[in-house]
């Protein structure tokens, strides 16, 4: 309740919400377009919408634009237009986290990271794996087929983080895991 109490108050406040405009100057999207190209980037209200929040109680709070980089590279030139701009930056994975983690309360560019989706090394013997943040448990799970290994649903949530949302948003645990997304791929061990 009292939570409620002040996502109520941050909206009389003047908080964003979905009926939002973008607030991006023209000049700042055409920045961001250079880098990940003309479809990999978005303003329009359905999708800032749709990356504006996830499965949690939170009131939607949608980026003011949308970029699907495709490498590191890109990802880094982008981080780095937003930190010159002094623009939020928000990372979205497939908008089923349930702790409000995608909402961007205040504005900025929401990085989709689904197409960053390679599975880049897999190691039977040390049990670990290299992926890129849009690799989905699903997807982990068939490339795994017939190995002998599986990444298991229950982990997530109890303490041994490491798939989706939770690795976007860097909230493994810090001892097994390590994002690694801005300086290049970087192996994550489980448990």
């Amino acid at each position: 309740m009292a939570l409620r109490r002040v996502l109520a108050l941050g909206t009389a406040l003047g908080c964003r919400s979905c009926c939002s405009k973008p607030s991006l100057p023209p000049d700042f999207v055409e920045a961001l377009s250079a880098v990940v190209g003309a479809p990999n980037i978005s303003t329009a209200t359905a999708v800032r919408e749709q990356h504006g929040h996830d499965e949690s109680m939170h009131p939607c709070a949608p980026p003011d634009a949308v970029v699907w980089p495709q490498s590191v590279g890109q990802v880094q030139e982008l981080a780095a237009l937003c930190y010159r701009r002094r623009v939020p930056m928000v990372p979205f994975g497939t908008g089923t986290g349930l702790e409000g983690g995608v909402n961007a309360v205040q504005g900025g560019v929401c990085f989709d990271l689904s197409r960053m989706d390679s599975i880049a090394e897999l190691s039977l013997e040390d049990f670990s794996v290299t992926v890129e943040p849009g690799v989905t448990r699903k997807a982990l799970n068939s490339h795994l087929r017939g190995t002998g290994l599986w990444f298991p649903v229950g982990t997530v949530g109890m303490g041994g983080h490491g798939a989706g949302g939770h690795t976007t948003e860097g909230a493994g645990r810090g001892d097994d895991f390590g994002l690694g997304m801005l300086g290049g791929p970087r192996v994550c061990h489980g448990p």
